[in-house]
């Protein structure tokens, strides 16, 4: 058995015996990939005027049912998940950030950063996260919600992420991010070249037959309410895994060999290397196997909720349907405009009532900022955390780095 596959086995068992919640799967680290500059686009293609949407002091409300306070720009960012680090380097604010953890380290001059990594290969070191002494931290979906509350107590201001179940969600994760670190034009830009890229994609496939796949992370596949499972569709493919396996909250779930051997798979779309594909009978034996339909997607474009996912789904495209793309491409390309209305929708502070002591408050929700106050459930737990979460995501950080090793 090798290391990836001993991983594995234990921490997806470890994953099976506990409540899953909703959370998006990560990414480990790898190669330098391709990003927004890289695909010809530039921040500054399209001028979009979004000053009102930066302005502060700034309140935004965010998963844990927290209203988070910005008092003004942030000038030091700590970001606790690839994802969060890779939004901030396509806004071109990396000079920003501070602190990153040891899985953002693909990106280009993220090992100059502080590593506020700690013990294990998820776990965050609190005390590494404020001695960053950073303005605001950027807090992914799958954080341990002990450490987000950690923080907090310890003075620390933290967004903590909404779930992404589909690459509408990564538009609004991009723009949250951009109005939390001041950077609202910047994330327009991006929106919208992410945009572009998913129209070009949704052109070049529309008549065409949808290619039939499953998507395999070494043994688990992507459910409907998931960004992975969004991104693929629209490029074309039909999610074999819907409607035969049985997914939970999270949207991922393990497919066994009896129902991948019950599949017409024409594809297989799997991240990083084939060491994700499991090497079993009923796999060896599907069509995409046997005729070499084996797509490899970047991990660090579609495992996280970040905007180089739109890069994955164009890669899907341009494989399964070539011709139709690059007729697309010539005739979309440098066409869609997006603007700041991108943040309307974005939840703001909610409505606030005043004590008899002077002080604001809401019946929903407390405001955490410099003060780290949060809001708590009568079981101690803070709203829209799950333990499962971080499990699942450590499960894909650590096959992903050992599998370069075996």
């Amino acid at each position: 058995m090798t290391r990836t596959q001993a991983a594995c086995s234990v921490l997806f068992a470890l994953a099976l015996v506990a409540t899953p919640v909703a959370g998006a799967v990560g990414a480990s680290t790898g190669s330098a990939t391709e990003s927004l500059a890289d695909s010809g686009a530039t921040h500054a293609s399209v001028g979009a005027t979004a000053a009102e949407p930066c302005s502060y002091p700034l309140s935004l409300r965010d998963a844990s049912g927290s209203t988070v306070e910005v008092s003004e720009e942030p000038e030091r960012v700590v970001t606790l998940g690839p994802a969060s680090a890779q939004t901030m380097w396509e806004l071109d604010a990396q000079s920003k950030v501070v602190g990153v953890t040891q899985f953002a380290a693909y990106l280009d001059g993220a090992t100059a950063k502080a590593n506020v990594s700690g013990a294990g290969q998820t776990r965050i070191s609190v005390e590494k996260v404020v001695a960053q002494d950073p303005d605001v931290v950027l807090a992914e979906n799958v954080t341990d919600p002990e450490t987000v509350s950690a923080l907090r107590n310890a003075g620390v201001t933290v967004y903590y992420f909404n779930n992404s179940e589909s690459v509408d969600d990564v538009y609004d994760k991009v723009a949250s991010t951009g109005r939390l670190v001041g950077e609202c034009d910047a994330a327009v830009e991006s929106v919208r070249w992410m945009k572009e890229e998913m129209a070009i994609v949704q052109n070049a496939t529309e008549g065409e037959e949808p290619r039939n796949f499953l998507y395999s992370l070494y043994g688990y596949t992507a459910g409907e309410n998931t960004f992975i499972h969004s991104g693929l569709t629209a490029a074309g493919g039909n999610n074999l895994a819907v409607g035969v396996v049985e997914f939970p909250p999270s949207g991922y779930a393990p497919i066994n060999p009896e129902t991948v051997a019950n599949l017409s798979v024409d594809w297989i779309v799997y991240p990083g290397t084939e060491a994700a594909i499991p090497k079993n009978a009923a796999w060896n034996q599907t069509t995409a196997v046997q005729e070499g339909n084996l797509v490899a997607v970047d991990r660090n474009q579609i495992s996280q909720p970040a905007p180089r996912v739109a890069l994955a789904v164009r890669h899907l495209a341009k494989t399964w349907y070539p011709e139709s793309y690059e007729e697309a491409n010539e005739s979309l390309r440098g066409t869609v405009q997006v603007n700041a209305d991108i943040y309307a929708h974005l939840e703001t502070e909610p409505t606030a009532t005043t004590s008899d002591d002077g002080d604001s408050t809401d019946d929903d929700a407390q405001t955490t900022g410099v003060a780290g106050t949060t809001t708590v459930t009568d079981d101690g737990a803070t709203p829209g955390f799950g333990p499962v979460v971080a499990l699942l995501a450590a499960a894909v950080l650590v096959v992903g780095a050992l599998a370069r090793r075996d």
